[in-house]
């Protein structure tokens, strides 16, 4: 699903608004990661995984870009535990929430992207960006400066949604109308960057599927679910008609009987795309 997608004005004010929504509502935010994490986040171990063997050794430095509450940079802190592990965002409670958790090999860095790379931050075996890249302003240029930051050997891990979370099966119209409302905004969150890649001069070294799928319906999954919906419900409220509305606030309401808790029929699952990517290198035959 997806999509090429270099959005550079609209995203630029996205970036914004969506550091401006973490300073506002960034409990609501930290609880929406969190739950995803808990529900949907068995794909990190694959992730950390395939890093580890494209790059072929252990890494000393780790930058999780766009680092949020701080879900990569735990997955990340429990695959290569002697890395030193940066996770930089552009909201302080975002950066306070993963200090809070006092790892020791953990430290963060308040930037904004769009204004390229910090002074402070060395040069890394690893950069990850997790759902992070579309939200920056000017992402061939990210890349570009993001590969010149790479130790060498170093690897650049992008992971992107290829679907939102979903819930209801397979053939319900209502999540087939969400995920096309989504992907027409200004930030499309399915981007496919495997043009961006080459114009940056890096080579995709795999490509890796993280998708998920939820076999038992817990409390925490109906939560989450519950709470994605309601976001959605917010966001797409001009995009969607009507019927989908009232569709939607009868899932995410407890005594409807509609409720997600109410359902039998949920298939929960969601879907993402890992790129590990390497700087380019040109081999001169006059050597």
């Amino acid at each position: 699903m997806g999509h090429d997608s270099h959005p550079h004005r609209h995203g630029h004010e996205h970036q914004h608004e969506h550091g401006h929504q973490h300073e506002h509502q960034g409990e609501d935010m930290v609880e929406m990661l969190e739950l995803d994490a808990a529900v949907m986040g068995s794909y990190l171990d694959k992730a950390t995984d395939r890093i580890r063997a494209a790059l072929g050794r252990e890494p000393s430095v780790i930058v999780d870009v766009g680092a949020g509450t701080g879900v990569g940079v735990r997955a990340l802190a429990r695959a290569f535990p002697t890395a030193e592990i940066i996770g930089v965002d552009a909201s302080p409670k975002m950066t306070a929430h993963i200090d809070a958790a006092g790892h020791p090999s953990v430290r963060t860095a308040i930037a904004d992207l769009d204004n390229g790379w910090p002074a402070a931050l060395p040069d890394a075996d690893v950069i990850w960006a997790s759902s992070s890249l579309h939200h920056i302003a000017d992402p061939d240029a990210f890349l570009r400066t993001a590969a010149a930051h790479l130790r060498p050997g170093g690897v650049l891990a992008i992971i992107e949604m290829t679907s939102p979370p979903l819930f209801l099966p397979n053939d319900d119209p209502l999540e087939e109308r969400i995920v096309a409302a989504m992907s027409t905004h200004e930030m499309n969150p399915f981007a496919d960057w495997t043009q961006a890649f080459s114009q940056a001069d890096l080579d995709v070294v795999e490509g890796v599927d993280l998708s998920v799928e939820i076999s038992e319906i817990t409390p925490t999954v109906l939560r989450y679910g519950a709470s994605w919906l309601s976001r959605i419900r917010a966001g797409l409220a001009d995009d969607l008609i009507v019927d989908d509305l009232a569709a939607i606030d009868a899932l995410v309401d407890a005594e409807s009987p509609s409720s997600l808790a109410r359902r039998t029929d949920l298939n929960v699952r969601s879907g993402r795309r890992m790129w590990i990517t390497k700087p380019h290198r040109t081999t001169d035959t006059n050597l």
